[in-house]
């Protein structure tokens, strides 16, 4: 069991670093498009905004794993997906605090 354990964090370590990226930038495509005005298109804009968001997260929690380290860290060990998630998170709560609909 424990080679087949080592094995699977091998194979995402390789692969899980492309999807992470390839997912983050679905992401900014689809946040950077306006939203819809009425109230029902915002929230569903919304939702797959914070899903897509959720699914970035879950990725790097899987690299991290299959690093078998905690943190995720940039070329200089300043955490660059941490950061960017984050500040994604807080443009997700100022669209809900500033922009949301009536």
């Amino acid at each position: 069991m424990s080679e087949d354990l080592s094995g699977l964090r091998q194979k995402l370590a390789i692969s899980l670093p492309g999807r992470i990226q390839a997912a983050v930038a679905g992401y900014e495509i689809f946040v950077a498009s306006e939203p819809p005005v009425e109230a029902k298109g915002f929230a569903a804009w919304h939702a797959a905004a914070k899903s897509a968001l959720a699914h970035v997260d879950l990725l790097v929690k899987l690299a991290r794993w299959a690093e078998g380290g905690d943190e995720a860290e940039d070329a200089d060990g300043n955490g660059g997906i941490d950061r960017m998630l984050s500040q994604a998170r807080a443009a997700l709560d100022a669209l809900d605090d500033d922009e949301e609909p009536e």
